[in-house]
């Protein structure tokens, strides 16, 4: 969940206020480490692995349950993410586990190599890239992403299936990301710049988060404009798939 300043006509609030305390302090009630595990089988420990990785900066660590799998499997992890609300939730959970991993409160832009070194591979999960609205200032930041790699590192990119929402196809299944049983994640507002995602819990608290609806052949063209080599796209773990069907899509690109 990094920081970034939206400046667009429909959200023109800085998108790190809208993880609210309370809403952080519940996410990892929607999110239900357990179950979530469960589904992700190791998807992203194997990925890298087989990649050849063993320095990997998480730059999303939002809660911080990828940081928590990626170090439990070995990887040597740095945790950094935008939105101070998170990141004290994600020290919170890396002491609970009994993990001494690297944090830092960085925005993407701001992350930089001479200070934190390079890495094999780099992870942007939870659709957070969708954060960012305008494409130059998306090619900016997977333009320092690529900074942050070593020749041929890894780069890993989730993202909501804007395609399939935009067709009328949206679908939160609770089988792999937000797995939690006592809430519900709807759409409010959605058209060609924005879409709008409603949590709503038991008690009836409802959270509203505003991304743009990155469709996955614009990040597969931006990742390629920024030094990337694209390779493969996943929807929900799983090769091929559905692009009606999944609930998230999984990109991976090589850094030249």
């Amino acid at each position: 969940m990094n920081q970034y300043l939206v400046q667009h006509p429909q959200t023109v609030e800085d998108y790190a206020s809208q993880y609210s305390s309370d809403f952080v302090s519940r996410w990892d009630e929607l999110i239900d480490w357990d179950l979530r595990k469960e589904g992700e089988n190791g998807f992203f420990e194997n990925l890298l692995k087989r990649a050849g990785a063993r320095r990997v900066i998480d730059v999303s660590t939002g809660s911080g349950f990828h940081s928590v799998q990626l170090k439990k499997a070995g990887l040597n992890v740095v945790a950094t993410d935008g939105s101070p609300t998170m990141l004290t939730k994600a020290r919170h959970n890396f002491q609970k586990h009994g993990l001494d991993i690297e944090t830092h409160h960085l925005d993407w832009l701001a992350l930089d190599p001479s200070v934190l070194g390079t890495f094999d591979a780099l992870v942007c999960l939870g659709s957070s890239l969708c954060h960012v609205f305008e494409e130059i200032d998306r090619l900016k930041v997977l333009a320092n992403f690529k900074a942050l790699l070593k020749p041929g590192g890894l780069l890993v990119v989730d993202q909501r299936n804007f395609f399939a929402i935009c067709a009328g196809r949206y679908k939160s299944s609770g089988q792999y990301y937000y797995c939690g049983g006592n809430a519900s994640v709807t759409l409010g507002e959605v058209n060609s710049e924005l879409c709008e995602f409603i949590y709503t819990f038991e008690d009836d608290e409802r959270y509203s988060l505003k991304v743009y609806p990155l469709l996955p052949e614009q990040l597969k063209s931006e990742l390629n404009a920024s030094g990337f080599s694209y390779r493969d796209m996943y929807g929900d773990f799983k090769r091929p798939f559905d692009m009606l069907s999944a609930d998230f899509v999984i990109h991976t690109a090589v850094a030249l």
